[in-house]
């Protein structure tokens, strides 16, 4: 199946780790513009963190969605280069996805249904000469490009299974005896702590006589709540106090006005925490 969007300009969407001080990223687009003028570029993000695949998971999960039907991603967060995990190219739900088999694609294919899922395992669809270190280059681009100039998606290798796909175990709250157990699955740029804890679990977070949401392993207690970072309380303002809301794509997070809260309470990626709404 073609994508749906190449009776008008294809969009490929590209999301990676490389930062933006090397010309990695950069890179990558040439090759798509030599192959295929005819494209949009967008860049959705090169700042997750390094190697950081559940991170890089998660961006794309809340954003993919946002993008034209037949949109195109290209996502390389993958520490794994050159080793035995799989180069793949998948059609799920609208949208199109090439990158490393690596968990990169694990809420895509939880949220999406798979139409057809491949193997880039045919090299006249790759660069001349393939490097080990960086298949972003030398396979997922090229295959991204000749994609979106109208190649069928089973032209680029084998077809598999979407249960052999690879899936991060991304640990889903467990709401049990009036206490959640969640984890933080992301830190934003400005250092906000997102929760795994879907809005639609905590309903009543605002109009509960008590919330209380605890880091075990920094001791650290929040129970101030807001809808929006502004407050008009001076108070408030000189303190800095961290505070629940629910950020823009519907998941309870923990912020600190014009602050960082990962640094101010010491918690990082995946730490466990405790919600109790009363």
């Amino acid at each position: 199946m073609l994508p749906p969007s190449l009776s008008q300009r294809p969009v490929l969407a590209f999301l990676t780790d490389f930062g933006s001080t090397d010309g990695y990223a950069g890179i990558m687009k040439g090759v798509v513009l030599t192959i295929t003028s005819d494209v949009h570029l967008v860049d959705l993000s090169h700042e997750v963190p390094p190697q950081q695949v559940a991170a890089g998971a998660w961006v794309l999960s809340t954003c993919y969605h946002y993008f034209p039907p037949g949109t195109i991603f290209v996502c390389v967060v993958d520490p794994g280069v050159g080793s035995a995990r799989r180069p793949i190219a998948l059609h799920a739900g609208n949208w199109f996805f090439v990158g490393p088999d690596n968990g990169l694609f694990s809420y895509v294919l939880a949220d999406q249904p798979v139409h057809e899922a491949v193997v880039l395992a045919n090299s006249a669809y790759h660069l001349p000469q393939v490097s080990t270190t960086f298949h972003g280059r030398d396979v997922f681009s090229p295959v991204a490009a000749h994609l979106a100039s109208g190649i069928s998606l089973s032209a680029f290798g084998p077809r598999v299974e979407a249960s052999s796909l690879q899936r991060l175990d991304t640990g889903l709250p467990i709401h049990e005896n009036g206490q959640i157990t969640a984890h933080i699955v992301h830190i934003d740029h400005f250092g906000n702590l997102i929760t795994n804890i879907p809005f639609s679990m905590v309903p009543d977070l605002f109009s509960s006589s008590l919330v209380r949401l605890t880091f075990p392993a920094q001791n650290v207690v929040v129970t101030e709540r807001r809808r929006f970072f502004a407050t008009s309380s001076p108070e408030a303002e000189a303190i800095r106090r961290p505070f629940l809301y629910s950020n823009s794509s519907g998941y309870i997070a923990v912020a600190i006005q014009n602050g960082n809260a990962a640094q101010a309470l010491g918690v990082e990626y995946g730490d466990t925490l405790y919600c109790q709404i009363k």
